[in-house]
């Protein structure tokens, strides 16, 4: 019995509690990778290729060796295990045996005294390799006669994905819009570039990296070492931030191979530029978008063709235009769909996973389609949205029913009521000349919580001390968004403690149960309801002793205030300390230990259909803009948020969730710029990949709408990853309405603005 489903009977789950790493990281003595160091610490550089594409002949590192305080340099021939790596598909080399395939991969790694004298190491190393012509677009590598950068072909993915008849669909509407929409390359520019230690501690190598999930880290790192996974620990260090850019393996094998061979510990942090030249990218997506539909404006029809580049490796290429695809119709029931994706290898920078996974991208393309069909039925784009918005009941692409939490009509009728409260009709008349014109746009979106049809379990292990305080052992990554603070509000909600009483040791393989990767808006969700049955399980064993000492039924018993009350007298109570001393004088310990793996199926492969989430969030943002028309300056005035995200457990962290999505959205609508020419980045550090800080936050109003999701802890789904994807359509349609012209190709560089405005 959930005792606590009143949503006005909880005492931690929806406040603002401080957040668990709050004063370490505002004093600065959160301990990051970069802080950490022991004594007789070797220091590492890697080599890097400065070509994208070569067969490897020869290294010669003879020079390198014998350069004093040099300790330990190591090529492909050294790796004791497999050498290769990858989240999907394992394809990249740890340190490239056979054919270079992208500017920055790793050649050799060097471990020495000092970091100079590493650095004075690589330049000794001499590469002898075959330059190859470099394949940079998905057209030059679909080609019959294209070289193929792995294996026998290009393609790393074709599919299909279909829902009803579009031909038959298409025949019945009364409007069409057909458009192609573009989207570039994106950098994450965490805060802090990759970093990793490691050391051997009591015969277990240990590695301590900047990461997203310590857990796959570990099983990779024992691979290339050709070792159980019992003798690999991986412990997050504080992360200073990640946004998928963290998933992927960086640090961690090469510091291990050191290690493994010089038995010292080994440090290596990464440049920002190294960090730009090798951490994946978003996916460059380019779309071909048909949608039709009636004359009252209901969608009947959409048609979809995508190519999407995955660079030199898959990273986690396959499940991002997977995702992409099921989310390509945006937050609408449209009966009939048809899409078809392909992805291709190139020698441009690796694409990865990135805030929001291919849902961004679409998301630029179906918002801007279903503006346009408003226009040519004459019907507002407020209630156009309206008419075709899912909701419980409806049946997304994949024929998935939507059972409960669909909250999208909500967010959109609590955006619109905001919107007409803070934009008023006097903003549109503030310049005389007509050279700053003023439009506002919306954006909505849906976005599936956790991984796309597969299993994405967690784990939570928990044990009350006798004095009634609660150590969590739970293997999510805190990035920065606040998952430890959540799972601690979880438990204590649970248990009926006070949330300073609940510690949380978070993301360690030596001590950690799995709690898969941080990534997918799916921490809360998932971890949530892993520690939340863990904390379920602890609870049992309170009733039980909480009934032999009130003499009630233990369904009659309710913890609050760190009491066992019976529901019908809460005069008639029991402490937990008294339960506790109970526990100790008959050998009880409270334990707890739960998973927690969402209800989803496999999508079947001829057409995608199938059940890819369990949950869904919502999200409807209203964004005022103005437009120089002059100089193609975008700036955003103000933006409405509004989030369903079932349930809030923290509300400020929510607000700031959203907040930093929306600034994260306007760059990649408007200021973020990451150019490649021929496979190369040209951009490499913040001075000229630019985006957007503090100076430049319009007026944000983030509106939390609760729509209790059945599934979720106390009704909670996720928010990390919607927050960002409604920003840039918005934009995009809001520079529509302040001048006429639709952009289908971001960013919105001013010399892009300027040029499409002065010729349409």
């Amino acid at each position: 019995m959930d005792i606590l489903k009143d949503k006005d009977n909880l005492n931690s789950v929806g406040k603002n509690v401080q957040k668990k790493d709050g004063i370490s990281k505002v004093n600065g003595s959160a301990i990051f990778a970069r802080d950490i160091n022991f004594e007789g610490m070797l220091y590492a550089k890697v080599l890097r290729s400065k070509v994208a594409h070569a067969v490897l002949n020869n290294i010669y590192t003879d020079k390198a060796e014998k350069l004093p305080g040099v300790v330990c340099v190591l090529t492909s021939k050294d790796i004791p295990g497999k050498n290769r790596v990858g989240i999907i598909i394992k394809d990249e080399p740890v340190l490239v045996d056979d054919k270079i395939r992208r500017y920055g991969d790793a050649l050799a790694v060097v471990a020495a005294e000092t970091e100079e004298t590493a650095e004075k190491a690589i330049e000794l190393i001499e590469v002898d390799y075959t330059e190859l012509p470099v394949i940079t677009t998905v057209d030059d590598a679909l080609k019959e006669d294209s070289l193929k950068i792995h294996g026998d072909t290009n393609i790393l993915g074709h599919k299909t994905l279909i829902k009803g008849n579009v031909d038959e669909a298409f025949k019945k509407c009364d409007v069409i819009v057909e458009n192609t929409y573009k989207t570039n390359y994106y950098a994450h520019m965490f805060i802090e570039p990759e970093c990793g230690v490691s050391k051997y501690e009591n015969g277990i190598l240990t590695v301590w990296a900047s990461t997203q999930n310590p857990h796959f880290d570990r099983g990779e790192v024992a691979r290339v070492l050709n070792l159980p996974q019992s003798k690999v620990r991986v412990s997050q260090a504080v992360t200073g931030g990640g946004f998928g850019g963290k998933l992927d393996i960086s640090t961690q094998c090469f510091v291990a191979l050191l290690t493994y061979y010089t038995k010292r510990p080994v440090k290596l942090s990464y440049t920002r530029e190294e960090s730009m030249s090798v951490s994946s990218k978003r996916h460059p997506h380019t779309m071909k978008y048909k949608t039709g539909a009636d004359k009252n404006g209901k969608i009947l029809a959409m048609q979809a063709e995508f190519m999407q580049d995955s660079g030199a490796y898959a990273s986690y290429g396959p499940a991002v235009i997977t995702r992409g695809m099921v989310h390509a119709t945006g937050p609408y029931e449209i009966p009939n769909v048809s899409i078809e994706a392909t992805m291709t290898y190139t020698n441009n920078p690796m694409a990865g996973a990135f805030r929001g996974f291919g849902v961004p991208q679409v998301s630029i393309a179906h918002e801007q389609q279903i503006d346009a069909i408003a226009e040519k039925l004459n019907i507002s784009p407020y209630e156009i949205r309206l008419k075709n918005a899912l909701k419980v009941g409806s049946y997304t692409s994949t024929m998935q029913k939507l059972e409960s939490s669909a909250g999208l009509i909500d967010t959109l009728k609590k955006a619109r009521e905001k919107s007409e409260e803070v934009i008023s009709d006097d903003d549109f008349k503030k310049d005389p000349n007509g050279i700053k014109k003023r439009g506002v746009g919306i954006g909505c979106m849906w976005y599936g919580i956790g991984n796309t049809g597969l299993p994405n379990p967690a784990s939570a292990f928990l044990e009350m001390h006798s004095d009634c305080s609660v150590t969590v052992l739970a293997g999510c990554a805190d990035i920065g968004q606040g998952s430890n603070t959540v799972m601690c509000q979880i438990v204590a909600e649970t248990l009926g403690i006070d949330y300073e009483n609940v510690n949380i040791v978070s993301a360690d393989t030596g001590a950690t149960p799995e709690g898969g990767a941080t990534s997918a808006s799916r921490q809360t969700y998932i971890s949530g309801n892993a520690c939340k049955k863990a904390a379920e399980m602890a609870r049992e064993t309170l009733f039980d002793v909480a009934s032999e000492l009130l003499n009630v039924n233990r369904d009659k018993i309710i913890l609050k205030d760190e009491k066992a009350c019976f529901k019908d007298d809460q005069n008639n109570y029991v402490t937990l300390e008294q339960i506790m001393s109970e526990c100790a004088r008959k050998g009880i310990i409270v334990l707890g230990c739960a998973y927690f793996n969402p209800n989803t199926t496999s999508l079947d492969p001829e057409n995608m259909q199938g059940i890819p989430f369990a949950t869904y969030g919502f999200a409807t943002h209203f964004i005022e803009v103005e437009v120089n028309t002059y100089t193609g300056e975008i700036k955003v005035l103000k933006v409405i948020a509004a989030h369903d995200v079932g349930k809030a457990i923290n509300k400020r962290m929510v607000e700031g969730q959203i907040e930093g999505g929306c600034l994260m959205g306007m760059g990649l609508g408007i200021l973020e710029n990451l150019v490649v020419e021929n496979a190369k980045m040209k951009t490499l550090n913040f001075s000229n990949y630019l985006i957007y800080t503090a100076n430049d936050i319009p007026e944000i109003y983030p509106i939390i709408v609760e729509s209790q999701e059945k599934t979720g802890p106390f009704g909670a789904k996720g928010v990390g990853e919607p927050a960002l994807i409604p920003v840039a359509p918005a934009i995009l349609n809001a520079v529509y309405n302040a001048t006429g012209v639709r952009f289908t190709e971001i960013p919105l560089t001013l010399e892009r603005v300027v040029e499409k405005l002065n010729y349409e």
